[in-house]
């Protein structure tokens, strides 16, 4: 017999407007030189317009569009994407989304010797089907008994088609990050789970079952390529009823939203992609898929405010894996790397580029305070230095917009060196941050 369950998501209180890193400001007083990482691009010999570079930095969202990128590269086709999806009687919509279906898990919380508990969702991270081993990306707050004020010392998740008792998986916390809602939970294959049936009680392994079922992991999406009305999908727990699907689309790409902490002590300030998809109590964990089948957001909110009907928030996918890889990584425990800079937004605006009938919102960043004794300090980055971009492990981020910093600092690890391009008046300069200090690190 199932727990009673209480099916939990975090209440959204209000918007905000800035994100600032650090606090101490250094040096004199610079002014933003009015660039950015387009102009910086035609500086470095770039030819195309801006709606064309900015269509560049993406990652094509869904199978369709690669489809049409590939057609116009190769001349076999030479409109606009809407045209080439016309011209092939397709839609958005995918069998991909059979995939994310096995992806994803509900989740049942509880203590230990517990009649009740809470019931969220989750999504498969990474699995290994010979062994039974997988990670699990839900929320902080799905792991979390805020009245207790500590982490659910059991979890019980379940694979989609395979809610009964005699299909239980048993998973432990990892870890994860209070601040980000993001917690990781492992399944050990050699595990042992108790269920009940006709007969008396039997038991099983993690492995028995996940070797059994179609389980398999996610596939990743890109985030920052999701596109303002493009369709999504949220695949969850809703009331604790089992999983299923609901669609919607994309209201706002990505925007900072002040919510009540997870313990209840204050708030946080965290990036959402907003969407109205119907998100329920339930839904805490479970992924925001795009057409494709690929996973972009992990559903964490939605507004409970008198009068406000439609909005539901999910995590940028791009963020959320970045935090659970961190905390997987860190046994446990989210190691941030701090740049030792605060930033604003200079400018923004929108784009369109008629070639691909995409609208790209795109920002100047530049940087405001630099922290003494800081690993941008130590960089000699300056005040009203304009950020253009970041690369890391051979991967280049460019700059277009302000969450993309922190995005790419979950990703250093101690040891690691980062490259900086800024623009400082007018002239384009590039400093490596070495990231060789505990200092240059919060835990979280």
């Amino acid at each position: 017999m199932k727990k009673r369950f209480c099916a939990g998501i975090c209440i959204l209180i209000a918007l905000i407007a800035a994100l600032t890193f650090s606090a101490c400001g250094l040096f004199s007083a610079g002014l933003p030189d009015g660039n950015s990482p387009y102009n910086a691009a035609v500086q470095e010999g770039y030819t195309g317009s801006e709606g064309q570079w900015l269509e560049e930095q993406q990652t094509p969202s869904t199978v369709y569009r690669r489809m049409w990128e590939e057609a116009v590269a190769d001349g076999s086709f030479s409109g606009t994407y809407y045209e080439f999806l016309q011209s092939l009687d397709l839609s958005e919509d995918s069998l991909g989304l059979q995939k994310a279906l096995l992806s994803s898990v509900s989740i049942y919380s509880h203590m230990t010797g517990s009649t009740g508990g809470s019931a969220g969702s989750g999504v498969i991270y990474s699995l290994e089907k010979s062994s039974g081993d997988a990670y699990v990306v839900t929320n902080y707050h799905v792991a979390y008994n805020a009245t207790m004020r500590k982490i659910y010392d059991e979890f019980d998740l379940h694979l989609y088609g395979g809610e009964l008792d005699v299909n239980t998986l048993s998973a432990s916390f990892v870890g994860g990050s209070m601040e980000h809602d993001i917690a990781v939970l492992a399944i050990k294959g050699s595990e042992k789970v108790s269920s009940v049936t006709s007969s008396g009680i039997s038991s099983h392994t993690n492995a028995e079952v996940l070797r059994a079922s179609a389980a398999i992991p996610a596939v990743l999406g890109d985030s920052d390529s999701l596109l303002v009305g493009e369709k999504v999908y949220a695949i969850g727990n809703p009331e604790a009823w089992g999983i299923s699907l609901v669609s919607g689309v994309v209201s706002v790409d990505a925007e900072y939203v002040e919510m009540t902490s997870i313990d209840g002590a204050g708030s946080v300030n965290m990036l959402e992609i907003r969407t109205d998809a119907a998100v329920n109590h339930g839904n805490s964990g479970g992924g925001l898929f795009n057409g494709a089948g690929e996973l972009v957001g992990i559903v964490n909110a939605r507004s409970e405010l008198e009068g406000v009907e439609g909005i539901g928030y999910a995590i940028p996918a791009n963020t959320a894996i970045a935090v659970a890889k961190n905390v997987i990584e860190n046994g446990g425990t989210l190691r941030s790397a701090k740049l030792g800079i605060t930033v604003q937004t200079t400018d923004s605006r929108s784009v369109y580029d008629e070639t691909s009938g995409k609208t790209f919102l795109s920002e100047t960043i530049t940087i405001k305070e630099v922290t003494a004794g800081g690993a941008a300090y130590s960089a000699r980055l300056d005040v009203g230095d304009t950020l253009i971009s970041m690369t890391l492990n051979g991967k280049k981020t460019s700059l277009t917009r302000r969450h993309k910093v922190s995005c790419v600092l979950l990703g250093v690890r101690k040891g690691d060196t980062l490259t900086v391009e800024v623009s400082r008046g007018g002239v384009l300069m590039s400093f490596r941050v070495v990231f060789n200090q505990d200092s240059y690190f919060s835990e979280k």
